[in-house]
């Protein structure tokens, strides 16, 4: 079977039938690019999460159903649509003004909210109680983190943590942000530097006091 990579020009075949090329496909409910670009895979996200907010409508609009009970089937079944698999999210100021506009567009809908009654978004977050969506994907993910770097050291995960294509080329221009980019910030968010991460890691209790740490500056914002 022909080594593909973006230089190639003849068709991967497999058991004589050539494979479409494509920019982008799914898998396993998760878009794939070809440059990497998560971008697409949270697009596709958060229109899953529209769907399903749409479909709960008559819900929203209830006067009988209480703020609270709204709020809790928002957070217990319209979030996690759309944050599904966050944790490899890469962190942009694009996307987490992406996840953000959706997060408070839903809460207005929710608390009956309409951009003619001049509220603020900070007013819209305390009237529902809620933080900042791309701080719970924060969260996740620095929970994620951990379970990571406590695996073995020969496991693909780990391994990926550090991993760089082999005769990679700097590509023209500004260096595309990574996941890993993404890690270390949330590294020093924690106050962990990269040597001690995996000790520190290890210690279960204590990286969830960090994690919570964080979570809970993140409420006070």
């Amino acid at each position: 079977m022909t080594v593909w990579d973006r230089t190639t020009t003849s068709p991967i075949t497999l058991e004589g039938q050539n494979i479409e090329k494509v920019d982008k496909f799914q898998y396993l409910g998760n878009y794939l690019s070809e440059n990497g670009d998560v971008e697409v895979d949270i697009r596709a996200r958060l229109g899953k999460a529209s769907s399903v907010f749409q479909r709960l409508r008559p819900i929203w609009k209830c006067s009988t159903v209480k703020k609270d009970v709204k709020l809790r089937l928002y957070s217990s079944i319209v979030v996690p649509t759309g944050i599904y698999a966050s944790e490899t999210w890469k962190t942009t100021n694009k996307i987490n003004k992406m996840i953000d506009v959706f997060h408070r567009r839903c809460l207005r809908s929710i608390l009956g909210i309409s951009w003619r009654d001049h509220i603020t978004n900070d007013e819209v977050m305390a009237q529902a109680e809620q933080i900042a969506l791309h701080d719970t994907v924060a969260t996740r993910r620095r929970r994620f983190v951990g379970q990571i770097l406590r695996l073995p050291t020969t496991r693909p995960a780990s391994l990926a943590l550090e991993w760089i294509p082999e005769d990679c080329r700097r590509r023209v221009g500004r260096p595309r942000r990574t996941w890993q980019d993404t890690l270390k910030e949330d590294l020093d968010t924690l106050g962990v530097d990269w040597s001690d991460a995996r000790d520190t890691a290890n210690d279960r209790a204590r990286w969830r006091q960090l994690v919570a740490r964080c979570s809970a500056q993140n409420g006070r914002n």
